[in-house]
C-alpha cells in the first residue's frame, strides 16, 4: 500500500509548469450550462475542441503527470515517457471561440435557429476554466411539406415511397434529417435505374413567418434523368486468374439485362468481401449508350498463407502451466476461396496435490483442421441465394489427447455445418451433423480402486465419464450485434450483442435402436459398435451490453445462462458438454474449474477435475474499462455466478439446483486487470478476489470480502482476448 501512495505522490509532485509557455495556462476544467432543461448541455460536449487532461477514475490526471516526469531534452528516455503519458493541454483562446461557433451551428442544425452561445474564461494561478452557456431559444418545427419537380416519372418514383420518408409534420426543422432525406431519395432513385442522379439535384426551401416558429417546407427534385440497364458484365483478376470466374459470377448480384440497382452493387461488394482470397474489389460502370451500362468487376488477391502462434499461462490453485497453439491458414486452397485452417495445440501443467500417483503433471495435445467453402454445399440452392445470404459450408476435424496421472483420454471429432448472414447484424450457424468418439484407454489402478469403484455405479458421475462414449449431435445458434455502422467514440452510446443456441444428440440413434429392437446393456443403454451413445438437449444464452461513455471509458455488462438435460439413453451428460466455473472468463476470484457445482466442496479441499462440473450455469459480470496510457487499458470488475447439477448425484453433494435456494449458492468475486491492446490482439492479465464463497453456509469464510485471505481467496489469470 505504501508503494502505491509513493507512486501517487511522485506523480502528483511532477511540475506541469515547465511545459507551459510563459503566458499560458493549463486547461483545468470545462463546464457547460444550458438555460433550458429540455436541451441538456452535455449533448454538445463533442463540439468542444479542447478538453482537460484525462483523470483516472475521475480523480488524478496521472497520465499527464507521467508525461511531466520527462525532461525537456530530446532523448530516447524522455520521448518514451512522453509516449506513455499525456501531454498537458494548454488553454487556447482561438479553439474556445471556434468551439462556441461549433455549438451554435449544431443547435441551429437541430432547429434552434435563434440559438445563442457564450463562453467565459476564468484563471486561477496557472490554471484556466472555460464555461460555455447555451441559450437555445425556440425550436422551429415543420408545419407543411410540399413535393415539387419537373420530371413526372422521377417525381412519381419519389412520391410512391413517401411512406418511408424521414420528413413529417411537427418534426423539428433539423438539417441533419433533411440531408438524410436527400440521401434516402438518392438511394431510392439509384435502385430504380437512375444511375446519373446525384443528391445535389434535391434541395429544400423553407418559409417562416415573423414571430412564429412554424416552417413551411418545399422539397424540390430538379432536372430529368434516364433509367439505365446493364448491357454486359466482365470480370478481371489482377496478376493472374487466382480464382475461378464461375465462383465470382455465382456470388455477384449484377447480371446483364437488369435495371441498374445500387443496392445490388453494395450487395456484390459485401458478397465478395467474405472471400478470404480477395483483398480488394472494384466495380466500375461505363455508359455504352444513352441508356445502357457496361460493368467491370475487378478483384485482387489477398495474402494466401499465414502462420500464427498463441501462448497462454495458467495458475490452477498454485499449479502453474502453459498452453500454446500453432496455426496455419490457406485462404485459397482449391482456387475457390476455400479457407483451410490447421491448428496444433499443446498444454502442460504441474500437479502437486495428487499424492498417490506416479505422475506429477498434466499434458494435453491435439490437432484441428477446418475447411470452409464460401457457398452452401446443398442441392437446389440458387446463385441468387448464395450471393445474398453470404453463406458458407464448414467441415471440421479434430483429435485431442489428455494425459493425467489418473487416466488417459482420447477424443476424435468431426463436424459438418452451415453459416450464413440474414442481415449485417445477424449471423446464423446450423450444425447438420457432429460426431465425437471419446475413448479412455488407460486408467490408473489406484484411481479405479479408490474413486471409480467407490461409488454407486448408477449415480457415479466419475465412473460414467471414464467410459468410452459416442456422441452424434445437431444444433443451431445465432449471433446478433446491434452496434451501428457509424459511431462517435467521444460521445455516449450503447449497443448489445446476443448469442443463443440449442444442441441435441442421440435422438436419431435412439429412434433406430428402438425401432430395430436393439439389445440393451445392464444399465438399460443401447450401444453402437459396443459403445454407449449420449442423448441430451442443451441450450445456451449470453447477452452483453457495452456502454461507451467516451473514447477513454466504457462499462460492459454480461449475462450468460445455460442448461443441458440428459435423457433417454444417457444417465448424465458427457464431460465435454458439462459446464464449469472459475477461470479467466467468468467468476475470476476462482481458478479454472475450481468453483461449484452449488456448494460442493471436494473431500480433500483440492480441485476435482471431473466432479467440479455441472448441467446448468448462470453467470453475470460488470466491468469498467478505462484507457490508462499508450496501448494500456485497465479494468475493474465484479463477477457472480455458479454451476449446478439437475440430479442429486452421490459424489456431488450440495451440487443440485433448487429454485428456492440457488441464490444462496451464487459466488461473487471482484478484481482488477490490465490489458495490452495491440489492435490485432489483446493480451489480458486479471487478478480476482473472492467476495462471497458459497462453499460455506455461514461464518467468516463465507464472506471473504470482510475477512480476506490472500493465499486462500486470490486468483490471477493470463489470457488472450476480452472475457466477453
Amino acid at each position: 500500500m505504501s508503494g502505491v501512495v509513493l507512486v501517487v505522490l511522485l506523480l502528483s509532485s511532477c511540475s506541469v509548469n515547465k511545459f507551459l509557455p510563459d503566458d499560458g495556462y493549463l486547461l483545468d476544467e470545462v463546464e457547460m450550462v444550458s438555460t433550458d432543461k429540455k436541451v441538456p448541455a452535455s449533448s454538445y460536449k463533442s463540439q468542444v475542441l479542447q478538453r482537460p487532461n484525462t483523470r483516472l477514475l475521475g480523480l488524478v490526471r496521472w497520465p499527464m503527470h507521467l508525461y511531466c516526469l520527462s525532461g525537456k531534452a530530446d532523448n530516447y528516455v524522455n520521448r518514451t515517457i512522453r509516449k506513455l503519458g499525456e501531454k498537458p493541454r494548454i488553454y487556447n483562446a482561438a479553439q474556445t471561440e471556434q468551439s462556441t461557433l461549433n455549438i451554435r451551428r449544431n443547435l441551429v442544425s437541430k432547429g434552434y435557429l435563434k440559438a445563442n452561445v457564450a463562453s467565459e474564461t476564468t484563471t486561477k494561478g496557472r490554471k484556466a476554466k472555460v464555461t460555455y452557456t447555451i441559450d437555445p431559444g425556440g425550436l422551429y418545427t415543420v408545419r407543411s411539406i410540399r413535393w415539387m419537380g419537373r420530371d413526372s416519372e422521377l417525381l412519381d418514383c419519389v412520391l410512391a415511397d413517401t411512406a418511408n420518408s424521414l420528413l413529417a409534420r411537427q418534426m423539428p426543422f433539423n438539417s441533419t434529417v433533411l440531408d438524410n432525406e436527400r440521401l434516402r431519395i438518392t438511394d431510392l432513385l439509384h435502385n430504380q435505374g437512375f444511375y446519373t442522379f446525384q443528391k445535389d439535384n434535391i434541395y429544400f426551401t423553407a418559409d417562416t413567418a415573423r414571430g412564429s416558429t412554424d416552417v413551411d417546407l418545399q422539397v424540390h427534385v430538379r432536372t430529368s434523368f434516364k433509367r439505365y440497364t446493364i448491357d454486359s458484365v466482365r470480370y478481371e483478376m489482377s496478376d493472374y486468374p487466382f480464382m475461378r470466374q464461375r465462383l465470382l459470377e455465382s456470388h455477384s448480384l449484377i447480371r446483364p439485362g437488369q435495371i441498374y440497382n445500387a443496392q445490388r452493387v453494395k450487395g456484390t461488394y459485401r458478397s465478395f468481401s467474405r472471400f478470404g482470397a480477395v483483398k480488394y474489389t472494384n466495380i466500375n460502370f461505363t455508359e455504352t449508350s444513352d441508356s445502357t451500362l457496361s460493368c467491370l468487376i475487378s478483384v485482387s488477391p489477398a495474402k494466401r498463407m499465414s502462420v500464427s502462434l498463441e501462448l497462454d499461462g495458467t495458475n490452477t490453485a498454485g499449479d502453474l502451466g502453459v498452453s500454446t497453439a500453432l496455426s496455419f491458414t490457406n485462404r485459397n486452397l482449391f482456387h475457390g476461396s476455400e479457407l483451410l485452417t490447421l491448428k496444433l495445440r499443446g498444454a502442460y501443467e504441474t500437479i502437486t496435490q495428487l499424492q498417490d500417483y506416479s505422475g506429477d503433471h498434466y499434458i494435453e495435445y491435439g490437432a484441428d483442421m477446418g475447411l470452409n467453402f464460401p457457398k452452401l454445399i446443398l442441392p437446389f440452392v440458387t446463385d441468387r441465394f448464395q450471393a445474398r445470404s453470404r453463406a458458407s459450408t464448414q467441415l471440421d476435424f479434430g483429435w485431442n489427447s489428455q494425459d493425467r496421472p489418473e487416466f488417459t483420454r482420447r477424443v476424435l471429432s468431426a463436424g459438418w455445418g452451415f453459416l450464413w448472414n440474414s442481415s449485417r447484424n445477424l449471423q446464423h450457424r446450423f450444425d447438420l451433423l457432429g460426431v465425437n468418439f471419446v475413448s479412455v484407454p488407460v486408467k490408473d489402478q489406484y484411481f479405479i480402486d479408490n474413486y471409480l469403484n467407490q461409488y454407486n455405479s448408477r449415480n457415479s458421475i466419475l465412473k460414467f465419464n471414464y467410459e468410452d462414449l459416442f456422441i452424434m449431435r445437431t444444433g443451431y445458434s445465432f449471433y446478433y450485434n446491434s452496434m451501428p455502422t457509424l459511431v462517435d467514440r467521444n460521445s455516449f452510446f450503447a449497443y448489445y450483442s446476443l448469442r443463443a443456441g440449442i444442441e441435441t444428440a442421440g435422438n436419431l440413434l435412439y429412434g433406430l435402436s428402438h425401432l430395430t429392437h436393439a439389445a440393451q446393456d445392464s444399465l438399460g443403454q443401447y450401444r453402437v459398435g459396443g459403445i454407449a451413445y449420449a442423448q441430451y438437449v442443451k441450450g445456451d444464452f449470453s447477452w452483453t451490453v457495452n456502454f461507451n461513455i467516451n473514447q477513454r471509458n466504457s462499462i460492459v455488462t454480461h449475462l450468460a445462462a445455460g442448461v443441458a438435460f440428459p435423457y433417454g439413453n444417457a444417465r448424465m451428460l458427457p464431460f465435454e458438454k458439462r459446464y464449469y466455473a472459475g477461470g479467466a472468463n467468468n467468476v475470476r476470484g476462482w481458478s479454472l474449474r475450481s468453483l461449484g457445482p452449488g456448494s460442493y466442496v471436494t473431500r480433500d479441499g483440492t480441485i476435482d477435475y471431473i466432479n467440479q462440473s455441472g448441467d446448468m450455469r448462470l453467470f453475470g459480470s460488470i466491468e469498467y474499462r478505462p484507457h490508462l496510457f499508450w496501448k494500456i487499458d485497465g479494468a475493474l470488475f465484479v463477477d457472480a455466478g455458479n454451476i449446478w447439477t439437475i440430479y442429486d448425484y452421490d459424489d456431488q453433494p450440495g451440487g443440485q439446483f433448487h429454485p428456492d435456494a440457488f441464490w444462496r449458492q451464487i459466488a461473487v468475486a471482484y478484481g482488477a486487470g490490465v490489458r495490452l491492446d495491440l489492435s490485432f490482439i489483446v493480451v489480458r492479465f486479471d487478478a480476482g478476489m473472492k467476495a462471497i464463497n458459497p462453499a460455506y453456509a455461514s461464518g467468516p469464510q463465507r464472506y471473504p470480502i470482510v475477512n480476506p485471505n490472500f493465499k486462500r481467496d486470490f486468483a490471477w489469470h493470463f489470457a488472450v482476448g476480452y472475457p466477453f
